[in-house]
This record gives structure tokens, C-alpha cells and sequence, in this order.
């Protein structure tokens, strides 16, 4: 699933196969019919046609057409301008509900987080975001115990597949590399000799261990300093936090 199709999710019920990494949480399916419902029924009561909303949130008409016909559902560029449009919030947009006024679901509920292309990052640098994705405020401080400096990136593939599987959305965020900032058992995005990869970071007595829960490849291990520092081969430059399941529906 590409970019464009972020806002086509839903988070499964939470799943803890590693306790300091395996987030999951449950938010209502989406279904692009009803979205679709809401989104005509509240054009009409302003007098709005497919082709103004298109024009006034800047996507092409036949985008526009797919996701009036339920084909499609509105992405995450476009979610937010077309609820201001419609003046609703972009939850009941989404999900329905007794109450569609904004002012019941403010934007201050959504925490907008950048995505990142894995492949791009190099070092300290992650470049210009690809894209943006909303998620629930609400859920980042339950569920990560925390709600700054958060960004997004897709997982490459199944290596970890205890924490996430290819294409879901691991959720990061930027640390030190230093050894102390680091949680034995975690996961990590880690530069390996100028190449970011994915790799769960455990410590033995003179070395750190970069594995993996597949058994294609093999572990990593990297000899410690005296006294106990990173080797400089390796830089971890960000902590994986949890991870998103996208569901096409």
C-alpha cells in the first residue's frame, strides 16, 4: 500500500508479543461507503458539488469522483482540508457519531506526524517528510507514554515480524547514539556501515548483539569498547516506539 492510501487503516486489537515494542490498539473499521454517505449528505446541506470540493481542497475531479462513490477514502493531505471544508471534524468524517461539529473533535486531538522514506535517512539526516499521517493524540500518550518528536517510516520487510511486518508503519523517535540511551531488547534504527536498518539492539558481556526474530539472518554482533561505548560502525539514531497494522478495506 503506498502512501496515498494511508487514511485506509484500522489498528488491530492490541497484541503484546514483545512487551517494549508490540503496540496495537483498536479504532473503529473505516467503511468508504459511509464515509462517502457523510461526506455527500454534508455537501448538499451546503450547497456544494463534487467539483467545488475538488477545486477547494486542490485534488483532481476524478479523485474526487472515487471517493464520493465509496472507491476510495480521502488520504491524509486531504483529510483535514475537507473537513474544514465541510465543517465537520475529520473523527466523524471517518467514523460517524452522534456529534460531527469540530469544535467536539479539534485538530489539538490529532497529532499530525511526518513520514520519513527509510531508504533516504542518512545518519542524523532524514530529509524533507514524504508525507504526513494523523493518529489519535489520545492513543500516542496511552499507548507510547508519549506524544513529541514522533515520526513515521514503513518497515522494509518481515525480519521482525514479531514487532511488525513489511509495509506496516513503525512509529520512531530520535535519540542519542550513545550506549546509554539505549534499552537492552529494544528495537532500533540503526546506520551500519552508511545504511539504515532495522534491528532489535541486545547487550553480552563485550559485544551488542543486532538481530533479528527471523532465522534467514544472522545476528550481528559488534565488539564493545573498553570502557563500554558503541563501536563506531554502528549508530543508532532512533528508537522504534510501535507500529501501525495498515488494513486495506
Amino acid at each position: 500500500m503506498g502512501w496515498s492510501g494511508m487514511s485506509e487503516f484500522r489498528l488491530q486489537k492490541d497484541q503484546y508479543r514483545h512487551d517494549k515494542i508490540r503496540i496495537r490498539d483498536s479504532q473503529p473499521p473505516l467503511d468508504k461507503q459511509f464515509v462517502a454517505e457523510r461526506i455527500a449528505s454534508r455537501a448538499r446541506e451546503l450547497g456544494l458539488k463534487q467539483s467545488d470540493i475538488a477545486s477547494a481542497i486542490g485534488i483532481p475531479k476524478t479523485t474526487m469522483g472515487r471517493i464520493w462513490k465509496g472507491e476510495n477514502l480521502p488520504d491524509s493531505a486531504a483529510l483535514f482540508p475537507l473537513s474544514d471544508l465541510l465543517q465537520v471534524s475529520p473523527r466523524w468524517l471517518l467514523y460517524g457519531g452522534n456529534s460531527r461539529n469540530l469544535v467536539d473533535a479539534p485538530d489539538m486531538d490529532w497529532a499530525t506526524l511526518p513520514v520519513h522514506d527509510l531508504a533516504g535517512i542518512t545518519g542524523s539526516e532524514k530529509g524533507t517528510a514524504i508525507d504526513t499521517m494523523p493518529i489519535r493524540r489520545d492513543w500516542i500518550e496511552r499507548k507510547l507514554r508519549a506524544a513529541d518528536d514522533l515520526w513515521l517510516t514503513e518497515m522494509p520487510d518481515d525480519l521482525l515480524g514479531d514487532i511488525a511486518g513489511e509495509g506496516d508503519i513503525l512509529i520512531c523517535r530520535d535519540i542519542e547514539p550513545r550506549e546509554s540511551e539505549l534499552i537492552d531488547g529494544s528495537v532500533y534504527i540503526v546506520m551500519l556501515n552508511g545504511q539504515p536498518i532495522i534491528r532489535r539492539i541486545t547487550f553480552e558481556a563485550h559485544a551488542i548483539l543486532l538481530s533479528t526474530s527471523s532465522g534467514r539472518v544472522p545476528p550481528i554482533r559488534v565488539p564493545r569498547a573498553e570502557p563500554p561505548a558503541l563501536d563506531r560502525s554502528i549508530r543508532p539514531i532512533a528508537r522504534v516506539l510501535g507500529a501501525l497494522t495498515l488494513m486495506a478495506l
